[in-house]
């Protein structure tokens, strides 16, 4: 008589155990970034720097270039940024 997870595909069951590794993983680094204070911290000058970085590339695109990254990217943002700084260096 054979068993039921002899019946199943092999994809199924390196589908499972694949779901269940990244189960395990996202609970390490979940646990990993609540309990340690510096890795928090790293985290978060990182995605600070990140947006800071963004913010200078805007002051120098031109319109047609902040068009296309935001349509690109999918992200209005970069256009409400790059007309608020267009308005900002004309003093409103």
């Amino acid at each position: 008589m054979e068993s039921k997870v002899s019946k199943m595909k092999p994809g199924l069951i390196g589908g499972l155990i694949a779901a269940g590794a990244a189960v395990v993983v996202g609970s390490v680094v979940g646990y990993m970034v609540a309990t340690n204070p510096e890795l928090r911290a790293r985290l978060g000058r990182g995605a600070r720097d990140a947006y800071e970085t963004s913010k200078k590339k805007i002051v120098t695109m031109s319109e047609d270039v902040a068009l296309r990254t935001a349509q690109v990217t999918k992200n209005p943002k970069i256009n409400q940024d790059w007309v608020a700084h267009q308005w900002e260096s004309v003093g409103y």
